[in-house]
């Protein structure tokens, strides 16, 4: 079993580093990241670099959100994450959070996969007709 390096976010707990095997797009340099919860209870979370702590994502698993969302994901990408297992995958929605809570959007287009056992990930862009801005929250 391979393992992967684990971080600290300040004063927070160890945390375990999740490597990007194709960095996202636009962030070339950035491939180590780590999930924060941003409430104790809540779905919401950072995908936070560990390079550079100012530049995070904010992210969400769909099931709360989008309870009928599933994404195919094809070989290519269990290829890049190095799994032949898709139930061990994690599917997180990137938010753009502009103005009010009521205003959130998620993208629905290109989820980040996460092989929970590796803690190797992959943005995808899917083939699927899906929107880059879906509502979190019923107007």
């Amino acid at each position: 079993m391979t393992t992967s390096p684990v971080t600290t976010v300040t004063d927070e707990r160890p945390l375990p580093t999740i490597e990007f095997s194709v960095p996202i797009p636009g962030f070339p340099n950035h491939r180590e990241f780590v999930l924060v919860s941003v409430t104790e209870d809540g779905p919401l979370y950072t995908l936070r670099s560990v390079t550079d702590p100012e530049l995070r994502f904010l992210v969400v698993p769909p099931a709360p959100f989008f309870p009928d969302y599933a994404p195919q994901v094809g070989a290519q990408v269990l290829e890049q994450l190095g799994t032949t297992e898709p139930t061990d995958l994690l599917v997180l929605l990137v938010v753009t959070a502009a103005g009010t809570v009521a205003d959130a959007t998620a993208n629905l287009l290109a989820p980040i996969i996460v092989d929970q056992s590796t803690r190797r990930a992959v943005q995808v862009i899917l083939e699927e007709d899906l929107p880059i801005r879906a509502r979190l929250l019923p107007a």
